[in-house]
């Protein structure tokens, strides 16, 4: 087995073993596999970047490792820290995604894909009013931060399935997809430590955030081939 398959095989055996901690409760096994299957897949990014590494890219891998370690603790009191680096990552995410967009014109949208875009907004805007109206209403204490923090996320997450109507190739695929999974993994953890303890949104959310660190890093790699290309 090469070092690639061999990192990608131990993302998921220890993204599976981190998956089965939470389901069995067995904490200290979590706090083991959680950071080992982050470390994994970003090692699967550095190993198969080669020479070709983009930085900016492995500063949002880092974000999200801090706010998954961070996360462990599973306490309000780390909360607002979580929300800080997931926060700094979906920016620089935004960020990406706005100046490839800024270089597109509206004119190579087909007109059906308009409907796909305001439906996308549409379906967007709700989730952004059940978390900010709902789970997350005005006597919470960090309200306002949840309003600028789902702002962004959602803005992303528009940006995302715009860029992907634009443009239909494998890497916008992948962010998308990316895109759709982690804002899932967002919403069913606020409702289930906030709102409604059931433990399907809990084990949907944990099941949605390991799966979304692959596809982010597809993408990375697609992004990074296409820069080669050109």
């Amino acid at each position: 087995m090469n070092v690639l398959k061999s990192h990608l095989a131990l993302y998921i055996i220890f993204g599976i073993l981190y998956f089965l901690s939470t389901i069995m409760d067995w904490t200290y096994v979590s706090y083991f596999t959680k950071p080992l299957f982050i470390g994994a897949i970003g090692f699967y990014y550095l190993e198969e970047s080669k020479k070709n590494i983009n930085y900016y890219n492995c500063i949002i891998l880092i974000l999200f490792f801090l706010s998954g370690i961070i996360n462990l603790l599973e306490g309000f009191d780390y909360l607002i820290y979580v929300l800080f680096f997931n926060f700094l990552a979906y920016c620089m995410l935004l960020l990406q995604v706005s100046k490839r967009l800024s270089h597109k014109k509206l004119r190579k949208i087909e007109k059906e894909n308009y409907t796909s875009i305001i439906l996308t907004f549409i379906f967007l805007a709700c989730l952004l009013y059940i978390s900010i109206l709902i789970v997350f209403d005005s006597s919470f204490e960090l309200h306002k931060v949840i309003v600028v923090y789902d702002s962004v996320l959602i803005t992303f997450v528009f940006f995302a399935a715009f860029n992907y109507v634009t443009k239909l190739n494998q890497k916008n695929t992948f962010l998308i997809l990316y895109a759709l999974i982690i804002v899932i993994c967002e919403l069913f953890y606020g409702i289930y430590y906030y709102y409604y303890q059931l433990a399907f949104l809990r084990y949907t959310s944990i099941f949605c955030y390991i799966i979304s660190f692959y596809f982010l890093t597809q993408y990375f790699l697609k992004e990074n081939n296409t820069k080669i290309e050109k």
